[in-house]
């Protein structure tokens, strides 16, 4: 259906909120992404899902768009608060990074991150770079299922595309606002729109957020978990010297210092053991609550195979609570500059985005993840009966007392490096004729060894300086990274004024050039080891692909459109083994939709509906396997994976202060064929040839896809007159029950559960003061949101944020 000609703004009054910083012409309420003028119909939403701008309602794709006064109003600062307001989006922390899942991409083991995070337009490619805060947003478009055609790179189950607001030659404007919370939380931001004459603008815009940690360790006050401290600044300048050119140059800076999240994840549940033989058993165990640090090698275990109680290190009921010495570290610095130009050539539309990045993240975490000790590490060829025992030469010395039998506290990182540069060229259309169509270009290169670059480091620390890790062990660098080339087009045929056609096609190269790096001796006592570059160790090779999209439209009505699509999406592989030309096989997907877009009920409501299925093949896995006294880890192929499901996204204004949005996801996905391995578990499974146990998952599903996930979000425009608008709300969000990994781990394994935000917002006559108040997780809900199995057969889980409230104040000028 075609909704032109809607567009019509609301009173400030009738608008119901406008949060302090956003001056976007249209406030998204829930899924849809659209807003209620004052004579009650939906106002047209424009997004550029399409690389152009057009209705949502209009285009044969499934797309979430929310403004940013609505995640201001929801109190989304983050990627991690978005997926409860899109229908199928799951985003769970491991360790530190946020991850993705969108129609089963990400569920089971990519190549690379399968649900990319782009900033106007520009991809993001480190999980890290999603942490960044949400401020100063105009929209935020999700586009669910594979975009291989406009896209590309690595957008296997869709994208987010964070939009931010532009500068304006027409007026000045300013709005500051802060909010404080529980936990100490504190967030100052704000944003300044200045005029320079008739053709140039500048906005800047800035935020500084810090909070004490969820997580409390009640054995190092200083060390707790899940807190903030970051800092964010964007400056553009916009240039429109005709209405026809215009060029916005952006420079952004922001940093985070907080301790984070640790690594996988945070909290230690304990030991899975068989209390009928004795042995470490994740199907048919029980969590024995050890930290499993003491009493022998291997959690607890001793060498002949008895577990002796540990109570010396038991685990810590209270999800919320943790005990261990040493302080973590995450420290992210980003810079990056940005052209946009746009020109009107007439026949047609040139659009290019440039971008450089500059993007540094440094952790480190207590690996053990106990109170014992971090420090007192000896380098090789050292011995002073404490920690480092290599009278046995099969092990463990490297973290094992002789004398006391405890084992000592270790520290681990990774440093990760890479300066990129993008382009993203293409060209569109703009006739009122029936053909309209797109061609493109794009780059992204961070493959210079010189440039990009990751390490990791495994060691002690030093007894007189605790924080400065003595480096000695699993110490490892590789440099370089991928350059992607693609060229692309896309074309929409009017047959009628009711039915149109899309065709898409893309061609894709991609290069993987890595070179592994070694110790410099010299720094091995510094608090961060420094690594040469072994250019004789090279792991490269090159990849190409063709994805394709053809789409059907037909317009039931005027304000009713079913459509029906087809596309596929690749991730390319990785080097197979050091010192190979080869990459292994790409993750690849087919995907086939069948949606409808409606405009019901007199112009107040909008229902759509998306039934899709996608056929994932070439998954790969990472599975640990023990080696030479210790475990490593690698990668194996996985196999195929079906995800199908409806997703459902509903904004209904049934009277002129009543505003009702509804969104569901039902899902029906399976792993076909696909086997992981597991090696610190002595039963369960079957034993591979590496001694490791390997789990045959075909026929399962997959973790995170829980049958049906649902929420509702109501609000109430209360008129008072000259002394404002009081608007109540709810948010409501339930999901059935689900894994968090794809083995059938009985500690990995949450209920259904419901989550519920109350929000109280008064706004001003004027709408230049706002006001609100705040609950997230009113009910205090625990759930699991990552769990995994590390040294010692451990289990280790995160959960999901505690109740958190607070209050918020916000001017605009």
């Amino acid at each position: 259906m075609r909704t032109h000609g809607m567009n019509t703004k609301r009173t400030a009054m009738s608008i119901g909120v406008s949060l302090a910083l956003s001056t976007a012409p249209v406030w998204a309420q829930g899924g849809s992404g659209s807003t209620v003028m004052e004579d009650g119909f939906l106002e047209e939403v424009v997004v550029t899902a399409t690389k152009r701008s057009a209705s949502v309602q209009d285009i044969p794709l499934a797309v979430t768009a929310i403004s940013g006064d609505r995640l201001t109003e929801l109190q989304i600062t983050s990627l991690l608060d978005l997926d409860k307001s899109v229908p199928g989006m799951q985003v769970n922390n491991k360790g530190n990074d946020p991850v993705i899942i969108m129609r089963g991409a990400g569920a089971a083991g990519v190549n690379d991150i399968a649900v990319p995070i782009y900033i106007d337009g520009l991809y993001r490619p480190r999980a890290g770079q999603a942490l960044a805060s949400y401020i100063d947003i105009q929209r935020v478009e999700v586009l669910r299922g594979p975009q291989g055609t406009l896209f590309g790179r690595n957008t296997l189950g869709g994208l987010v595309n964070l939009i931010a607001n532009k500068p304006d030659v027409g007026e000045l404007s300013w709005g500051a606002a802060v909010t404080a919370g529980n936990y100490d939380y504190q967030r100052y931001e704000g944003y300044v729109n200045i005029p320079m004459g008739d053709t140039v603008a500048l906005r800047i815009t800035a935020s500084d957020t810090s909070q004490d940690p969820f997580v409390e360790n009640v054995f190092n006050s200083s060390a707790g978990l899940k807190d903030e401290d970051n800092q964010y600044a964007r400056a553009q300048l916009l240039w429109a010297p005709t209405d026809r050119f215009d060029i916005t140059l952006t420079a952004t800076y922001w940093e985070d210092t907080a301790n984070g999240n640790s690594d996988y994840a945070y909290k230690v549940l304990g030991i899975p053991v068989n209390p009928q033989t004795g042995q470490t058993n994740g199907i048919n165990g029980v969590m024995q609550p050890r930290q499993g640090v003491t009493d022998g090698f291997g959690g607890g275990k001793e060498f002949t195979g008895v577990f002796p109680q540990d109570s010396t290190a038991a685990t810590i009921d209270d999800p919320f609570k943790i005990s261990s010495d040493f302080r973590p570290q995450r420290d992210i610095e980003e810079t990056s500059f940005s052209a946009l130009i746009n020109w009107d050539l007439g026949f047609a539309d040139l659009r290019a985005n440039l971008g450089v990045f500059d993007y540094e993240e440094r952790r480190l975490t207590d690996s053990d993840m106990s109170a014992n000790p971090t420090l007192n590490g000896q380098l090789v060829g050292e011995y002073d009966g404490f920690c480092v025992d290599y009278s046995n030469p099969e092990g463990p010395w490297w973290y094992w007392d002789a004398t006391t039998q405890q084992r000592c506290g270790i520290a681990a990182g990774e440093r990760n490096e890479s300066n990129a540069v993008q382009a993203d060229i293409n060209l569109n259309s703009n006739s009122d004729g029936d053909l309209q169509w797109t061609l493109g270009y794009f780059l992204y290169d961070d493959s210079d060894p010189d440039d990009t670059q990751y390490e990791f480091v495994y060691g002690y620390a030093n007894s007189a300086t605790p924080q400065r890790p003595r480096w000695a062990h699993w110490l490892s660098a590789s440099f370089g990274g991928t350059k992607s080339q693609a060229v692309y087009g896309q074309a929409e045929y009017s047959f009628t004024d009711r039915f149109r056609m899309t065709a898409g096609l893309r061609y894709s190269k991609d290069e993987r050039n890595f070179y592994s790096g070694s110790l410099n001796e010299e720094s091995r006592q510094r608090d961060w080891p420094t690594f040469t570059l072994n250019r004789d160790s090279a792991n490269k090779g090159d990849d190409d692909h063709t994805d394709w999209r053809l789409a059907a439209q037909y317009d039931i009505g005027d304000n009713m459109m079913l459509y029906a699509s087809a596309a596929t999406g690749y991730i390319a592989g990785n080097p197979i083994r050091a010192g190979s030309t080869e990459l292994s096989d790409p993750n690849e997907v087919e995907a086939f939709e069948l949606g409808l877009k409606s405009t019901l009920l007199d112009g107040t409501m909008t229902l759509n509906l998306a039934l899709f299925n996608n056929d994932f093949d070439g998954l790969s896995t990472t599975v640990f396997v023990p080696q030479g006294g210790t475990i490593i880890a690698q990668t194996a192929p996985g196999g195929s994976m079906t995800a199908r499901g409806l997703e459902v996204e509903m904004v209904w204004q049934p009277t002129p202060a009543l505003n009702i949005t509804a969104g569901a996801n039902f899902d029906d996905s399976e792993l076909d064929e696909f086997t992981e391995g597991e090696s610190r578990f002595a039963e369960g499974g079957e034993i591979g040839p590496a001694g490791d146990r390997i789990y045959d998952l075909s026929g399962k599903k997959p973790r995170f896809s829980p049958d049906y996930t649902l929420n509702l979000g109501v609000s109430y425009d209360w008129d008072l007159g000259g002394a404002g608008v009081l608007i109540p709300g709810a948010f409501i969000y339930h999901t059935d029950d689900y894994k968090t990994q794809n083995v059938e781990y009985f500690f990995a394994k949450q209920d259904a559960y419901t989550t519920l935000d109350l929000r109280l917002t008064w706004m001003s006559a004027s709408g230049a003061i706002t006001a609100q108040a705040f609950v997230k997780n009113a009910t205090d809900e625990e759930y699991l949101t990552e769990t995994t199995v590390f040294s010692g057969a451990r289990a280790f889980a995160d959960f999901g944020d505690p109740r958190t409230y607070g209050v918020r104040l916000g001017y605009n000028f």
